[in-house]
């Protein structure tokens, strides 16, 4: 039975995402479909489970389908008709505007001719008032055309702006909305415990490609800067088939194409080396696998052409040895039934086709206790084969025995293992009744033989296991991963394959689009922070089309400390810069982006914000230059004598900064100054602080990701319509007989 269901979450990762829908119904078979999906759903990632039903339900098996929709159901959108009748109008308008300009081009033709009188006759008066009533005929007429010809051209050019507008309007509209009279979606289908009644919930799961999100922000400041919220958005572009309306959304950093499996940790053992334990879920396949297809081949090989040889002559008319040849042919007869009445021959042994099918409707051997009876039928006639190959003793029923060897080993039965390796030996029937009778040593009637063959990787991907047909030599019998885009044709299908390839390319095409789209301006690339991924949950349910276009989307309002903070570093510039200092108080690390800066009700600017790990509380966001408040710096530089007997020079350099706050509110103010430093080589040259008003810091870490050597930096807060100065010595000594490269001063 068929299903509708309503997606209810998406979580979006670093490409692609997963989504999540519900469908509800009263009673439910023992099959269940999940039509309405998307084209672009990825076949290995269909998931199903049971929310609300009858104790016991459950879903057994998932996979996925395709299903058709036709009739009045897919109907054609306002925008593909409002399309067509613009395309009707425009052809309307040109047939006009050429009959137009045709009917002016004959009418620039229509002049008049003289007369040319014949040769002798006198010249004829001219026709002045005939061609004055022509000349005006085609004036009028052709003023007429002129008029009808511009109105024409002015609403031929407006509905080809018209046509043009709906065909762009069609073009970025959803995906999910160019549709047809015929309509291909994915569907899912759950094979389920048992059938059952009453109001029952189930829920699937499924992955699609063409997806990708990145973070932006908007802050909004309140005048003074003395707070403000700061919330996320996330622009999302999408392009499934199918709209996302009113879903809870989720975006994380973290891949889906990352391997989540779990670490096996292998145990190191002092003593006897031990085969290293197989992996569960997979058995090997079983010996003697190809000669299962013996037959098939056999049956299946052409048949070589006959010869075409002449027919022999007619023999001569015999009269006098008649009685001889008689005699003769009585002698065959004899031997021919002779031979009829033997025993059968053994099946290793070449024979013809009467002798294969008498040996197969011939009496069997009496079979063992415990054996499989195999029914005695008889062949029919077949052209002659080769003999089969030897191995291990046979006959039909030491084949039959390994073709049932070989079946039950494919399912993983613990009874194949035995039934093969007795049958290898001993061959035949017999040996297939004692395997199936003989007792383990550990009692159980079917001995466990412990595989040692290890699968590869991708034995154990059972979505994409795939068992050849007879006619694949060398896969045949065995089962071998397939490629995701032929794992969709697993399951039934009604449609051509042919289609079905051009629309899943076609789908292929438009999700790998998404993947090339460029970026919004001064975003970056989803990824992870510090080696850990992040999920954000959207607060509120959220549309997004599918158009493959960046749509933008509210995400959260971010739990974050905003603190205003003025940096001034008088010695390089005079001007003073915003800056925002933002702890991070949340779980959940701040991705980098672009974030819209408002104070009050005006536009500010737009700036890049940084990644803020969870927890921080030193990152800062600069807010460009704030007039509002002055800085001046002063130098003053003396050059004394010093030390015992003046072998020294006392540099003395003196800094005064005098602050102006014009600000309505108290300015927090960070001033940065440098003290020149010393290198190591140099062992004569001091440098001294003298006084400083007030004491400013040493920094001796880095400072917005810089290391400075000799940085200070004072911090006081201005009060609004104030002023305050700040003051600065040190002193450089240096030996009488030297001078500092590019000069004393150093200020």
């Amino acid at each position: 039975m068929n299903v509708t269901s309503e997606l209810q979450t998406v979580t979006i990762y670093r490409e692609g995402a997963v989504c999540t829908r519900r469908a509800k119904a009263e009673r439910v078979g023992t099959e269940v479909r999940v039509v309405g999906l998307p084209l672009s759903l990825v076949a290995g990632s269909v998931r199903g489970r049971v929310l609300t039903g009858p104790v016991g339900l459950r879903v057994l098996d998932v996979r996925p389908g395709f299903d058709v929709e036709f009739g009045d159901a897919v109907d054609e959108s306002a925008e593909v008709k409002a399309r067509d009748a613009a395309k009707v109008e425009v052809v309307r308008l040109e047939l006009r505007f050429n009959r137009y300009d045709a009917e002016l081009r004959e009418l620039q033709t229509l002049k008049p001719l003289p007369f040319e009188p014949k040769e002798g006759d006198a010249p004829r008066a001219a026709p002045v008032e005939a061609t004055l009533a022509m000349t005006a005929f085609v004036d009028e007429r052709m003023k007429q055309l002129l008029v009808d010809k511009r109105a024409v051209e002015k609403e031929l050019k407006d509905a080809r702006d018209e046509l043009q507008l709906r065909e762009r309007r069609l073009a970025e509209a959803s995906a999910e909305k160019r549709n047809s009279k015929a309509k291909v979606t994915r569907a899912i289908v759950l094979s389920m415990s048992h059938a059952a009644e009453g109001p029952i919930e189930l829920e699937v799961e499924y992955q699609v490609p063409g997806v990708r999100w990145v973070p932006n922000y908007t802050l909004r400041l309140e005048k003074g800067f003395v707070g403000g919220k700061l919330r996320m958005r996330a622009s999302v572009a999408q392009n499934t088939g199918e709209d996302w309306k009113g879903v809870s959304l989720s975006l994380s950093t973290a891949t889906l194409l990352r391997r989540t499996d779990v670490p096996e940790l292998k145990s190191l053992r002092i003593g006897r080396t031990q085969p290293p334990a197989p992996k569960p879920g997979f058995r090997a396949p079983p010996p003697g696998l190809d000669e299962l297809f013996a037959g098939y081949d056999a049956i299946s090989r052409p048949l070589p052409p006959p010869k075409f040889e002449p027919p022999p002559p007619p023999p001569p008319p015999v009269r006098r040895q008649a009685p001889q040849v008689y005699q003769e042919k009585k002698k065959l007869d004899t031997e021919v039934l002779e031979q009829a009445s033997e025993p059968a021959p053994e099946m290793d042994a070449p024979m013809n086709h009467r002798t294969r099918s008498a040996a197969v409707a011939g009496p069997a051997k009496p079979m063992a206790p415990g054996a499989m009876p195999m029914p005695s039928v008889a062949a029919p006639m077949m052209p002659p084969m080769q003999a089969m190959p030897k191995r291990g003793g046979g006959g039909v029923f030491g084949g039959m025995a390994r073709a049932v060897g070989g079946a039950v080993g494919a399912v993983g039965a613990v009874a194949a293992s035995a039934v093969m390796s007795r049958d290898e030996d001993e061959g035949g029937a017999d040996g297939f009744a004692d395997a199936l009778s003989e007792e383990s040593p550990t009692g159980s009637q079917y001995a466990p033989v412990i595989p040692t063959f290890t699968p590869a990787e991708g034995l154990l991907d059972y979505d994409r296991l795939r068992m050849p047909g007879a006619e694949v030599a060398g896969a045949r019998g065995k089962l071998s991963q397939v490629s995701e885009f032929d794992a969709v044709f697993a399951v039934g299908v009604t449609v051509q394959v042919d289609v079905l390839l051009a629309v899943l390319n076609l789908w292929q095409q438009r999700t790998s689009m998404v993947h090339a789209l460029p970026l919004p301006p001064r975003c970056t690339m989803v990824a992870s922070f510090d080696a850990f991924d992040f999920r954000y949950d959207c607060v509120a349910p959220v549309d997004v089309p599918s158009t493959g276009q960046w749509s933008t989307v509210p995400v959260m309002e971010c739990q974050v400390g905003l603190t205003p903070q003025y940096v001034c570093v008088p010695a390089v510039e005079p001007k003073v810069y915003r800056t925002l200092a933002i702890s991070n108080a949340s779980t959940t690390a701040l991705l980098a982006g672009p974030v819209e800066v408002s104070v009050g009700d005006e536009f500010l600017m737009t700036t890049t914000m940084p990644a803020i790990p969870p927890g921080a509380n030193t990152e800062r966001l600069g807010l460009g230059v704030e007039e509002a408040i002055k800085v001046a710096r002063k130098t003053n530089f003396a050059e004394t004598t010093g030390g015992f007997l003046g072998g020294s020079t006392v540099l003395k350099h003196d800094v005064d900064i005098e602050v102006n706050n014009r600000l309505a509110s108290a300015a927090n103010l960070e001033v940065r100054e440098r003290v020149p430093q010393v290198p190591l080589s140099e062992k004569d040259i001091k440098v001294e602080e003298a006084e400083v008003k007030p004491a400013w810091g040493k920094v001796a870490g880095p400072v917005d990701g810089v290391v400075t050597e000799g940085l200070r930096r004072w911090h006081v807060t201005v009060p609004p319509g104030g002023r305050t100065t700040l003051t600065a010595s040190f002193l450089v000594r240096i030996p009488a007989d030297k001078m500092l490269v590019g000069g004393n001063r150093r200020n």
